[in-house]
Order: C-alpha cells, then structure tokens, then sequence
C-alpha cells in the first residue's frame, strides 16, 4: 500500500504511489482528466510506469518520486519530484523539478497540499528551488489560450485551473514560450526555395536525415542539440546513448525525410528534427470531430527541434534548414507546420518564424517556486 504522508483535512490524504497497480493508475490518471475533450494527446503509459520505476534511460540521473493526492480514496491529483542530477551539473543550480502534474477541477485544497508536500520534498533533498512545465524530455509548460482545441504535438492542452493552482501554491510565471503555425501558400513556398538555394550559393548543405544516412544524423543531432543549446536555458546534454534508442525506430517513417541537417566544408552546424501530422495516429479524437486543418487532421507537420552551433549563426543556416524541412512536408500534402517551441525572449528564433511566415497560435508558459 502507498503510504498514507498527510491528511489535511477529512477527506484528503496524500499519497506515493509504489506498488505496479498504484505506478498504473497514476499513469492513467489524465483520461480522468481529458476523456471528455473533443481531442486530446493521451499518455504513452509504458514510457510513463517505466520513468517512474526507474527503468528508463533517463533513470541514470534521475531521482523521481511521485505524489498523489485522494479525496474519499478517490485520486483527484499527481504529480512526481525529480531531482536531475544532470540539470544541477550542467547548470550548477539546485534546482528541483515537478513533472506529470494533472488535476481534476475544483480541489483546490487537496492539489495545494500535494504540492506543499512535493517541494518539501525537494527541499529536504537540497534544492533551492522548484521549476513546472519545462524540463528536458521530460516535461513541457502549460497552455494559457486555446484551452478547448489540440494542442501542438508534445504540448499540454491543459485546464485553465491548473494556472489558480500553482500560484495557490506559492509559485509564479518564469518564462513563457511560443507555439508558431505556418501556413503553405504558393508564395510562401515560393520563398522557402529561395531560402534554400541562398543557402546552397553560399557554402551551406542542407540535407535530410535519410540522405545523410540515418543512424549517422541521430548522433549528428545529439551532439550539435548539446552544442546550440549549452546555454539555453531549461536545457541540460542527452548522450548518444540515450538519444539512439528513441529515434533509431523512426527510420522508416516521414521523420527521416522531414528532419534535416546542415553541413558547413564537411563540418555539421546545424540541426533539425521535425515530424509529420501525428493526430491521426496518436490523439484520442472523439468520433464525428473534426479537427481545424491548423491543428491537425492529416494536414500540419511540426518542426520540433532547431538549432546552430554558435560559430555558425547569422549565415543563414537556420532558415535553410526550417525552408527545406517545411518544403519536405508540402510534398507530402502537409498544408501548415508548427514551428515549436520558442521562448519568450529568443528573439533569433522569433525572427526566424517570422522569416518563415508563421504566426501566433499559442502561448505557454513555465512555473517556478524559490525555497
């Protein structure tokens, strides 16, 4: 059984979760949440019970202890402290993270305790302070508009009271992120081979992952994500070894023609990793909805992941690269890209959605508590 930690009032007691049948419910627990939306992206709850059982292969610098709280015996939140010994390394920062958190409305109580107890947890543990919604591989921040629509692949569709919640509980806003949309129109088609042909005249070779060679680019990516993003901030290295387990299985799919890579005299500089619409394969759409072709449906890619190494920025590499993944994407009958996810005060990335004729489609935001 969990072990029953608080009761703070009658009815509510918080809860760690450790036994297989309690790691499950706590997995499952955002169909509680989301199973009444329109549209929705469920869990991966293999991948879930496995980061919570410590059998991922992030487990090696994580320790990640995940809370519940109950009303009745009923769970009505969640939530897991990870304490990433990778992040405080790179950043010499003790900084503790809470991932997975979802809640049911109205329990406001019972969410404020489960987060009290959560962040005393990672002060006992040495952290300073405590950071929701933007945690490499891990985590991702919380919508504040489109709440009713779906959201971007990897991105939170969440409740709007999940914003009352976290300042209950003592946090405020640290950042906030951009998710862009580009529309496919012939003229600005038109202008992404312009991009990429400049970029060609001038040194520059950009070329998809399945023309690099594909097990090659995954490394490729690996290191120059490590390099472009050393001091981005919310960022912390992924090895090789972790990175080529979760993408060597997409070989075979549209992300090996829609991911590019950039070389400069031989040298890779720059890095993209982009995927097809996932909608139709991955969310819980309810039957007879009809998605907004912006949003998914079979017709909006998404560009992920971009990055420069710091050397070769201000030549154009970033554009070329975005040009010839959303092109990729056009021949596949894709008629917008996403273009995700973009802090706030990234204003070289900013431009470059700009350049590439995307606009505003949503906004996130990340949380942060000082101990």
């Amino acid at each position: 059984m969990a072990a029953n930690l608080k009761i703070t009032s009658d009815t509510v007691s918080i809860e760690r979760p450790t036994s297989r049948e309690q790691l499950d419910e706590f997995a499952r627990f955002p169909f509680q949440v989301y199973n009444a939306r329109d549209a929705w992206w469920p869990p991966d709850l293999q991948n879930e019970i496995d980061l919570l059982s410590r059998r991922s292969l992030l487990s090696t610098h994580l320790e990640i202890t995940p809370f519940c709280a109950r009303r009745g015996g009923v769970l009505v939140a969640r939530v897991s402290a990870v304490v990433n010994r990778r992040y405080i390394e790179h950043w010499n920062q003790q900084l503790g993270q809470l991932i997975q958190f979802e809640a049911l409305e109205h329990e406001d109580a019972a969410v404020t305790a489960m987060l009290n107890q959560a962040v005393d947890f990672l002060r006992e543990r040495g952290m300073r302070g405590v950071r929701s919604g933007f945690a490499a591989f891990l985590d991702y921040p919380y919508t504040i508009d489109n709440y009713d629509s779906l959201p971007s692949f990897l991105l939170r569709g969440n409740p709007a009271s999940y914003h009352r919640y976290f300042k209950e509980a003592g946090f405020i806003t640290e950042k906030g992120q951009i998710d862009y949309t580009a529309a496919f129109t012939p003229e600005i088609l038109e202008r992404y081979r312009r991009m990429a042909e400049a970029a060609a005249v001038a040194g520059i070779t950009i070329q998809s992952w399945r023309e690099y060679g594909f097990l090659a680019a995954i490394d490729a990516w690996t290191d120059v994500t490590n390099a472009a993003f050393d001091r981005h901030w919310g960022w912390n290295p992924v090895t090789r070894a972790e990175v080529r387990p979760m993408l060597t299985s997409l070989w075979g799919t549209p992300v090996a023609d829609l991911s590019m890579l950039a070389t400069i005299d031989g040298d890779c500089v720059g890095a993209v990793f982009s995927v097809p619409d996932l909608s139709p394969a991955l969310a819980r759409v309810r039957k007879g909805v009809r998605l907004d072709p912006e949003r998914g449906g079979g017709t909006r890619g998404a560009l992920i992941n971009i990055g420069v190494i710091e050397r070769a920025r201000g030549r154009g590499v970033a554009l070329a690269m975005a040009a010839r993944s959303f092109l990729a994407m056009a021949r596949r009958k894709m008629r917008f890209a996403g273009y995700t996810l973009v802090l706030d005060d990234n204003w070289a990335s900013r431009r470059t959605a700009l350049s590439l004729g995307a606009h505003v489609t949503g906004n996130f935001v990340t949380y942060r508590r000082d101990l």
